[in-house]
């Protein structure tokens, strides 16, 4: 049985266990700001406790090239290779060795195109270019999506670097070498970033979600080069992200005010950024805020798992639009931080308001 295969399995049998809950289930999830998140669980930990069959249902096949997203019609930009984490979670959850080619395939299939200065390509197709609509990228828009892409290289190669049966199996040998190939590529992209973080910094400085995923391309990627120049510029990313938070009800602000979509992005980033990072003081910052924003977010969910887009101010019916097409409800972000929150806290109930959230969208 292929990894695909085992996939279509495990969500099936989610869906089951999904049927047989009670219809009531979100009631039960006591909105408690006196949370206490774990100290003790690396970002592996949390992968492994969500299992298997959670992590099957949002697990991405790249095509034969290794190309996930809108590359799969043909390459666009790097930042479409941002799901790859999906494969990682599932390499670290099973040790498949299936899966851990395909992810190394979707890394080979990045680096084909990068430029000299460790950027990449930007490809776009021929009906979005020929859109009277249609506006090309700026410079802020190509490093923020070279960004996106390296938060999910680095979280996936310190899933990685953190796997035993990754460093030590017999079986994974060819393929850890394959992957070793690619450092100096790695290493061009965070010096890119690190030559560009002025740039970034103002394109995304009142966005938090990006904030982010910025914080976590230079931590990742500084941590699995032992670069501490890239680890301490995502500090200060992370500290530009923490400030755009409401004090009263705890929600990342995002255009003014709040969204639930984005806000679920940044929620479950800060805590990918949480479960990495040693420092103290970082992480006792950031725990206060994942909490808060997680029970603003929570809050936001109707029973039936919907999250409601009401007074969203970026996603919602008649909101922003990204490549011609009108912005959803980014549930996946959700769910996943409500699998993170809820082993971070020792809370089932949590973790069974993100299979509620999950089958709502499904």
């Amino acid at each position: 049985m292929n990894y695909l295969q085992y996939a279509v399995i495990a969500a099936i049998m989610m869906s089951l266990i999904s049927c047989s809950k009670s219809s009531d289930s979100p009631d039960e999830v006591q909105l408690d700001t006196s949370y206490k998140i774990s100290n003790d669980l690396s970002c592996n930990d949390i992968i492994a406790q969500i299992g298997s069959e959670r992590l099957a249902q949002g697990v991405e096949q790249p095509d034969s090239d290794g190309a996930l997203g809108r590359n799969k019609d043909g390459y666009f930009h790097v930042r479409f290779q941002l799901n790859m984490t999906s494969i990682s979670d599932f390499v670290i959850a099973t040790e498949r060795i299936d899966a851990l080619q395909h992810l190394s395939n979707t890394i080979s299939y990045s680096f084909e195109r990068q430029m000299n200065d460790g950027s990449f390509e930007f490809s776009p197709p021929d009906d979005l270019v020929n859109s009277p609509d249609y506006t090309p990228p700026s410079t802020g828009d190509l490093e923020s999506g070279t960004a996106f892409f390296a938060s999910s290289l680095g979280l996936s190669l310190l899933s990685l670097q953190n796997s035993n049966w990754f460093l030590l199996s017999e079986e994974t040998q060819a393929i850890k070498q394959e992957i070793e190939t690619f450092k100096p590529a790695i290493e061009k992209t965070l010096n890119y970033l690190i030559a560009n973080k002025e740039i970034l910094a103002g394109y995304d400085a009142k966005t938090p979600n990006r904030l982010l995923f910025d914080a976590l391309a230079f931590y990742s990627l500084g941590k699995y080069l032992e670069r501490e120049d890239a680890q301490n510029i995502a500090f200060e990313f992370i500290e530009s992200s923490l400030i755009l938070t409401d004090s009263a009800e705890g929600y990342f602000i995002e255009g003014g005010g709040w969204d639930s979509s984005y806000n679920g992005v940044a929620i479950k980033l800060a805590m990918e950024i949480f479960s990495l990072t040693s420092q103290s003081d970082q992480r006792s910052r950031l725990g206060s805020v994942i909490v808060a924003a997680t029970m603003w977010q929570i809050s936001r969910i109707n029973k039936n798992g919907e999250v409601s887009s009401e007074w969203n101010t970026r996603v919602f019916e008649g909101g922003e639009t990204f490549l011609g097409e009108e912005k959803g409800i980014d549930y996946a972000k959700t769910v996943k931080a409500l699998y993170y929150f809820g082993n971070l806290v020792g809370s089932s109930e949590i973790i069974e308001l993100g299979d509620t959230v999950l089958e709502f969208y499904q």
